[in-house]
């Protein structure tokens, strides 16, 4: 049967916006609109271990240590050292729309800044938590957790990103252009360990990979080049916080997986 031009095109939209609840009923909301698997380095001790558990933790891969010695030794410790953070595993940033914008050159530039912005992050999220559970010092200390961090992806926002996502966004109602092109989207995955002061041995290790959130109506945070990486970070960085300070069996949960108005 032969569809008139309108028609057809109106069916293509309806597909397209429809996409994402469709993907939705096959995996989980998170995977489908906001992060995906991560492969850890050589950084982490058990990388090959990581689990989800989403039960506990809202971190893609996350592997406790069950040795009583260890975990007694952390129990006692009430002060936290975050380390100057990493990026000597950084991988290279494959996205297509992304690399036309940036070269190597100059994400290896902003590295940096934005390794010292992570740790700055992760610092305050202890400093200003409502009930913390440690106080943060300022060097390694006998009686201090040693929290090591690594970033091991970035691929920055794009204005073509952006512009693409709107366009598709308008043609779809707002449903399509943020979740079914993903790979227009800025995105961010870091690794960690917590380390017991005496022997240097984790009793906890994570790794999480976010994409920028689905927005329904305008993204501010999409006009900055490191607006994805740091949102996410600031995210990552209150979620460790209350998952180790979280009572046994309580649930640290995720992020919406999307928002109205992103800033």
């Amino acid at each position: 049967m032969n569809f008139p031009a309108e028609l057809k095109t109106f069916r293509w939209l309806l597909l397209l916006g429809g996409l994402p609840l469709l993907l939705g009923s096959c995996r989980s909301v998170k995977n489908v609109f906001s992060a995906t698997e991560v492969k850890p380095s050589s950084f982490l001790t058990h990388g090959k271990e990581l689990r989800q558990d989403r039960a506990r933790s809202p971190f893609i891969g996350n592997w406790w240590s069950t040795d009583k010695k260890l975990l007694a030794e952390a129990e006692e410790c009430r002060k936290i050292y975050v380390a100057p953070v990493v990026y000597a595993n950084i991988r290279p940033d494959r996205t297509l729309v992304s690399r036309v914008e940036h070269t190597a050159a100059w994400r290896e530039r902003h590295l940096p800044d934005l390794a010292q912005y992570t740790q700055r992050e992760f610092e305050a999220a202890f400093q200003k938590a409502k009930d913390p559970r440690y106080a943060v010092v300022e060097a390694p200390e006998k009686d201090a957790l040693t929290l090591e961090l690594s970033l091991l992806e970035w691929g920055p926002n794009t204005y073509t990103g952006v512009l693409v996502r709107q366009v598709v966004g308008l043609l779809t109602f707002g449903l399509g252009g943020g979740s079914v092109l993903r790979n227009s989207r800025g995105y961010i995955a870091i690794e960690g360990r917590l380390l017991v002061p005496r022997s240097r041995q984790p009793v906890f290790e994570f790794a999480d990979k976010e994409y920028a959130k689905v927005v329904l109506i305008f993204s501010i945070q999409d006009l900055r080049r490191s607006g994805q990486a740091h949102f996410a970070i600031k995210q990552w960085a209150r979620q460790l916080e209350k998952l180790l300070r979280a009572k046994p069996g309580e649930k640290v949960k995720d992020s919406l997986p999307f928002v109205l108005i992103n800033f």
